[in-house]
C-alpha cells in the first residue's frame, strides 16, 4: 500500500472515532506544548540576564562583607577605597555603594524605598539611561548636596509626569529625621521587565542620592560594597583574592570579606535557570510519556475493533509490512497533528508571557524543528506495539472473529 492510502485509510480510521482521537492527543499537546513554552521562555529569561550583565561590565568585581557578623574594625570605609586604588594597579576603577530603607513622603502618599548612596564613578559599572536631567556627579558627592535620582516609572505613578526635575522629595528613616532632596535626575527605563515589576507599591522604589548625603543623613561613615572595574586581560579570580587578603591585612580580620565577579553571578544566574528548565522539561518529558501510553491503549484498542478487517486484508494479500506502515501511520499522525497544535499553543503561550514580563520571546527555528520531528519519532515508538500485534495476526482467525 503506498503512503498516500495508508494516510488515507489512517485518516479515515481517526476521524471514525474523533473523540477518542483528540482525547488520546491532549496528552502529547500539552507536552509538546510545555516544552516549546519552557524553552521559549527559558532561552528569552537567558537572553535577558546576559544583556543586564553586559550592562555591568565582564571585568567587574563586586567586593562586599561574607555575613553580617562584623564588628567595628571590619567595616570597610573610604579610606579602603584609597588603599585598594593605591596597592593594586589592575583596579582602573571603583565605586562605593550603601543602601538603607527609607519612607518616601508626599503631599498623599507615602512609599517605602531603598536608598541608594553612590559615588560618581557608579555609571563605570551600571548602565543608566537618563531621560531628562542628570545623574550624580562629583560636585553632588564633594559638597554633600540634597539631590536624588529617580526613574520615570516613579516619577509617572507619584508625579503624573517625567519632568519631575526641581521637584522634592522628603524622605524619612527609622528615627523618623526628615530629610529634603531636589530631583536632578530621571532615568528612562524603556521596557526593562524589571523596573516595571518594581512599578508596585508593595516594592520599595529605588532612589540614588550622593553617598556624603547618604552617609550624613542615616549617620554612618562605611560602605556596604564596593564595585570594581578590572585591567583588560586579568584574572578576575586572582585579583579577587588579593582583595580579600589585602583588606583582611588591612583591617585584621579572617573570613569577613568576598568578592564576586559579573562571571561567577551570570554562571550562578544560569546554573539556576538550568536547573528550573530541566526540572520543567522532565515534568514535560512525564506527559509525552503518558500521552504516549496512551496512544498505545488506543491503537491496541483500534486493533481488536478491526481484527476482521486486518484478516481480510491479509486473505486479500497485504503483507505484515503493509499492517505495520498503516497502524504506524495512524500513530504518528496522531502524535505529528499534537505535535503541530502543541508547538503553535506554547509558541503563543511564550509570546504572551514574555509581553507580560516585557522581555522578547526566544523561540528558534531549530526548536520547532526538534520539537516536531521529536513527536513524529514519539508515534513511530509507541506504534511500533500495537502495528507489530495487528500484523502478528492470523488471517484465518481474524476472518473467524465476531
Amino acid at each position: 500500500m503506498h503512503f498516500t492510502e495508508n494516510f488515507k485509510q489512517a485518516y479515515k480510521s481517526l476521524s471514525a472515532n474523533k473523540l477518542r482521537s483528540i482525547l488520546t492527543m491532549v496528552g502529547i499537546i500539552m507536552g509538546v506544548f510545555s516544552v516549546v513554552a519552557i524553552l521559549a521562555i527559558g532561552n528569552a529569561a537567558k537572553s535577558f540576564m546576559q544583556a543586564e550583565f553586559n550592562k555591568l561590565g565582564a571585568n567587574t568585581i563586586i567586593l562586599q562583607y561574607r555575613s553580617s557578623d562584623l564588628s567595628e574594625s571590619d567595616l570597610m570605609t573610604m579610606h579602603d577605597q584609597d588603599i585598594i586604588l593605591e596597592a593594586l594597579p589592575e583596579v582602573v576603577n571603583i565605586s562605593a555603594v550603601s543602601s538603607r530603607n527609607g519612607t518616601i513622603r508626599l503631599p498623599e502618599k507615602t512609599r517605602s524605598a531603598t536608598v541608594v548612596g553612590i559615588t560618581s564613578q557608579y555609571t563605570s559599572f551600571q548602565t543608566l539611561d537618563v531621560a531628562l536631567g542628570r545623574f550624580i556627579n562629583e560636585e553632588d558627592v564633594n559638597s554633600n548636596r540634597k539631590v536624588v535620582f529617580i526613574d520615570d516609572n516613579f516619577a509617572k505613578r507619584y508625579f503624573g509626569k517625567v519632568d519631575v526635575i526641581g521637584e522634592e522629595l522628603k524622605l524619612t528613616n527609622a528615627s523618623n529625621d526628615i530629610i529634603k532632596l531636589t530631583i536632578v535626575g530621571v532615568q528612562d527605563t524603556g521596557d526593562d521587565p524589571f523596573s516595571s515589576m518594581m512599578d508596585n507599591e508593595q516594592v520599595p522604589a529605588t532612589i540614588i542620592i550622593p553617598l556624603s548625603t547618604f552617609q550624613t543623613y542615616y549617620n554612618v561613615d562605611h560602605v556596604d560594597r564596593f564595585d570594581m572595574a578590572i585591567k583588560e586581560g586579568e584574572q578576575l579570580k586572582a585579583t579577587g583574592d588579593k582583595l580579600i587578603k589585602l583588606l583582611e591585612f588591612v583591617h585584621q580580620n579572617k573570613e569577613k570579606y568576598m568578592a564576586t565577579s559579573v562571571q561567577d553571578i551570570q554562571e550562578s544566574v544560569g546554573n539556576v535557570l538550568g536547573v528550573i528548565s530541566a526540572i520543567l522539561l522532565v515534568i514535560a518529558v512525564i506527559t509525552l510519556v503518558v500521552g504516549g501510553i496512551g496512544i498505545i491503549n488506543i491503537l491496541l484498542v483500534s486493533v481488536t475493533e478491526r481484527i476482521r478487517e486486518i484478516g481480510i486484508r491479509k486473505a486479500l494479500g497485504a503483507r505484515k509490512k503493509d499492517i505495520v506502515l498503516q497502524f504506524l501511520t495512524e500513530s504518528i499522525m496522531m502524535t505529528g497533528t499534537s505535535g503541530l497544535i502543541g508547538i503553535m499553543l506554547g509558541v503563543i503561550c511564550g509570546a504572551i508571557i514574555s509581553k507580560i514580563i516585557k522581555i522578547p520571546p526566544v523561540v528558534d527555528f531549530k526548536t520547532i524543528l526538534f520539537t516536531f520531528l521529536g513527536s513524529v519519532v514519539l508515534g513511530i515508538i509507541f506504534g511500533v506495539y500495537p502495528a507489530k500485534k495487528a500484523a502478528d495476526l492470523n488471517p484465518i482467525e481474524s476472518l473467524r472473529y465476531e
